[in-house]
């Protein structure tokens, strides 16, 4: 690893080595070929970094790529962004294309364009408003996802977790049709085998299985099986095949 450096920046086509840095910008086609330890990294061109992040903040607004884990306080997301690796980032948004193979760690993570996830997801705060596919467990204290695309986790889990259908305003437009489009289309709802919390309030999804305390089941729901300890409410447009107080 080489000694700290100056600020880099790349704005046609330039490869540099892996080492420690003050500052990283790529707005060209940039490489880094090895680890990289650095205060910022931005991407606004075509960024590859081959080896190791750990950087305290990352702002990605072109196409970025990662060969191995990233570390980082905060990532930005609002181009296309791919990790080989895990991602452990403290606070994560999304407005763009996220792809992480090995899952994602996180206090925060905010989704309002396209997240996939090879694996678990695990955060204290998970919010969404557009798309995600998730191929493990979905984990967080706190769940809150507003449906504006095709949603997918394999399991669910929480203390509360909020899933509800609609658009978010903003000067009298409603956003609906652009969230959807950045999601990938489809359908607006949430399928999952499994979704298990303290508080459950649920809208067009479709479960296997959902476990909780208080549990909510809203309109466009179809769901297996339901078990609940305290309460349950169904709404006249959900289908629940089977209710079992436990």
């Amino acid at each position: 690893m080489n000694d700290k450096q100056n600020s880099v920046k790349i704005s046609g086509a330039g490869t540099i080595g892996g080492g420690t840095y003050d500052r990283v910008s790529i707005s060209g086609a940039g490489k880094v070929t090895g680890d990289l330890i650095a205060e910022e990294l931005k991407i606004s061109g075509t960024g590859k970094i081959q080896g190791r992040a750990q950087v305290t903040q990352i702002v990605t607004s072109g196409s970025a790529s990662f060969t191995d884990t990233i570390i980082a306080e905060e990532m930005r997301v609002s181009g296309s962004a791919r990790v080989d690796g895990r991602a452990e980032v403290k606070e994560l948004k999304c407005s763009g294309t996220f792809k992480v193979a090995r899952g994602i760690a996180s206090e925060y993570v905010k989704v309002s364009g396209v997240l996939r996830v090879g694996a678990d997801v695990e955060a204290d705060i998970f919010k969404a408003s557009g798309g995600f596919h998730i191929e493990g467990l979905l984990s967080a204290d706190r769940i809150e996802v507003r449906l504006g695309g095709r949603c997918q986790a394999k399991e669910i889990g929480g203390e509360k977790i909020e899933v509800r259908r609609g658009g978010f305003k903003q000067k009298g437009i409603i956003l609906d049709s652009l969230i959807k489009m950045l999601a990938g289309g489809g359908a607006a709802e949430l399928q999952a085998s499994q979704i298990e919390g303290d508080q459950i309030y649920l809208e067009y999804t479709t479960a296997d299985i959902v476990r909780g305390k208080h549990i909510q089941i809203g309109p466009g729901c179809h769901i297996g099986t339901v078990e609940y300890e305290e309460s349950l409410e169904v709404h006249s447009d959900a289908k629940v095949e089977k209710q079992t107080k436990v």
